[in-house]
């Protein structure tokens, strides 16, 4: 069977971009003006964050918002449509789009503007990295219309802010302002409105210029250190960086610095070991 490529993928409620230069796939939520979350937006970010991150062009992520918003949480006529075993599979396919951001191979990086709130606050805080709008809020505003939010501030949120400011958030639904989420390390970097696709871009430069074998192994290590016990996470990360040194990638990023050169990532898949394929000359 082919394998579905980007291009030839036609969505409903995302559009998707690829920017070969920066090394990026946009996806980008497209229902205006709230952005609200559907069984079929998730479905197709699903597939589009999984054909971004086979893709050896990009080496990173991003997901943005359409309109005025980057997004006001599930929609809840759908959610209030469903009973049973259709309301676990509304609830649960949020759990998998959270969790495909933070399993994908690549980094994955929410530019957010406006409201950004209940499953989408969960959508763009399981992206690695964060860049926000100065005129961003978030909250967990489901507990004010008859649901609660189990995912942002009580699985997500405790782990960076802690357990008081959390449980306040999905107690309350109150909107938490930019500065306050960049202050307590929710987001990354905080931007002006006009100025957010620009610096977006620019802080992914940053992430895509490294050596991909790297960057994924540096994510995966990451993740998996935060449930280990101190000394098995620092063992872990010494077994991880064993691997990266046997690769193709390792070997370049040292000869190009001891060179004084650029290092020449230029790669055509990738392999079970994590490591990267580089072309080679003609």
């Amino acid at each position: 069977m082919k394998q579905l490529n980007i291009s030839d993928a036609r969505y409903a409620c995302i559009n998707v971009e690829k920017n070969t230069e920066k090394m990026v796939g946009i996806v980008t939520l497209n229902r205006p003006p709230h952005n609200r979350l559907t069984m079929q937006m998730m479905n197709e970010v699903l597939e589009a964050v999984g054909i971004f991150d086979a893709d050896p062009d990009i080496r990173l992520i991003m997901i943005k918002g359409a309109g005025e918003h980057f997004g006001l949480g599930g929609d809840v006529a759908e959610i209030n449509s469903k009973e049973g075993w259709e309301a676990n599979q509304f609830f649960m396919t949020v759990v998998k789009t959270a969790k495909a951001l933070r399993a994908a191979a690549k980094p994955t990086m929410a530019v957010v503007h406006g409201l950004t709130t209940s499953g989408n606050m969960v959508v763009a805080m399981n992206c690695d990295l964060v860049i926000a709008a100065d005129n961003t809020v978030m909250g967990a505003t489901a507990i004010d219309f008859g649901l609660f939010c189990p995912w942002g501030p009580i699985s997500i949120m405790p782990r960076i802010v802690g357990t008081k400011r959390s449980f306040e958030v999905g107690a309350t639904g109150r909107l938490v302002p930019a500065q306050d989420l960049y202050d307590h390390g929710v987001i990354n970097r905080l931007v002006p409105l006009d100025k957010l696709d620009e610096e977006a871009m620019e802080f992914a430069a940053t992430i895509t210029c490294k050596s991909p074998t790297a960057m994924m192994l540096h994510k995966k290590t990451f993740y998996a250190a935060q449930d280990m016990e101190y000394n098995k996470a620092l063992d872990f990360g010494a077994a991880a960086m064993v691997q990266y040194h046997m690769t193709p990638e390792a070997k370049e990023g040292m000869q190009a610095f001891l060179e004084g050169r650029t290092p020449e990532y230029e790669i055509t898949g990738y392999s079970s070991d994590w490591s990267v394929r580089r072309k080679t000359a003609s």
